[in-house]
């Protein structure tokens, strides 16, 4: 899919695994394994910073040959996931009780900040080199056996090296976050995903792309880590902001639209 030569960045991946509960079906997930996927299709180097609970039993080959280091907490991560025509609704079931700080790492070229649940400390992304983040895992309640929901009130703290935000519209609508906001806090380029309509892409320059995708597909889970992660590798190669949206936007709907599994 990605023709044009682009630099081979190293990203650092910040946050949590996950175990889900899908259709009862069990199955490993979180943005380490989808951003990392997102990363690589991009043409970057994923290296994986994040938690993991003992009872993660899973093997995940492209997942051990990657650089990582991981944090053990007694419990991963769980989600009861049910896929309904309205969406997705997700229930917490457990999560750790550690929360990490993101490191500073001076083998990476960025950093890509996507937690799941609160298990990154927001106000310590500090970072010389560039920095992308996934607003999901800030604002949701993140409360034990309840549906997962939107917080209000939720601020990062200012950091010129902020060079891309994703969210979907509901976490941004139902969290009351206005770009405007996000925009003076440092962040450059801020992608919001709209479900089945594709994304957008805005910048702090007052510039909007729109990605439709032509096909549909039944693979929901992950679609967002994904393109962020393919995006931040697009950008950090060298692409300006059309052609990596383009790009990224192939690349999340051929995702889509596979028979991925884990």
């Amino acid at each position: 899919m990605v023709k044009k030569k682009v630099k081979r960045s190293k990203i650092l991946i910040v946050g949590g695994f996950t175990i889900d509960e899908i259709q009862g079906k069990i199955r490993p997930g979180g943005p380490l394994i989808y951003s990392s996927l997102g990363v690589m299709r991009g043409g970057g180097i994923p290296k994986l910073y994040g938690l993991i609970g003992r009872d993660f039993d899973f093997e995940i080959d492209f997942i051990s040959d990657l650089e990582k280091q991981l944090i053990y907490d007694e419990y991963t991560i769980r989600f009861k996931i049910d896929l309904t025509n309205e969406g997705r609704k997700l229930i917490l079931l457990k999560k750790p009780k550690n929360r990490i700080k993101v490191i500073s790492d001076n083998t990476v070229d960025g950093i890509l900040v996507n937690p799941v649940c609160k298990e990154v400390d927001n106000m310590s992304i500090q970072s010389p080199i560039p920095i992308a983040v996934d607003i999901q895992g800030f604002v949701r309640n993140c409360i034990e056996y309840e549906e997962i929901r939107y917080e209000m009130g939720f601020r990062f703290p200012f950091n010129s090296n902020y060079m891309v935000m994703h969210g979907n519209r509901e976490e941004l609508e139902s969290s009351k976050l206005e770009l405007s906001d996000l925009f003076k806090v440092g962040f450059k380029e801020i992608i919001v995903s709209d479900g089945h309509n594709g994304f957008n892409v805005y910048t702090n320059m007052l510039a909007k792309y729109t990605y439709r995708p032509s096909k549909i597909g039944k693979n929901e889970i992950g679609t967002g880590d994904f393109l962020l992660g393919a995006y931040f590798a697009l950008r950090l190669g060298g692409l300006e902001i059309i052609e990596a949206a383009t790009i990224a936007g192939k690349l999340t709907e051929e995702f889509s639209n596979s028979e991925f599994l884990i």
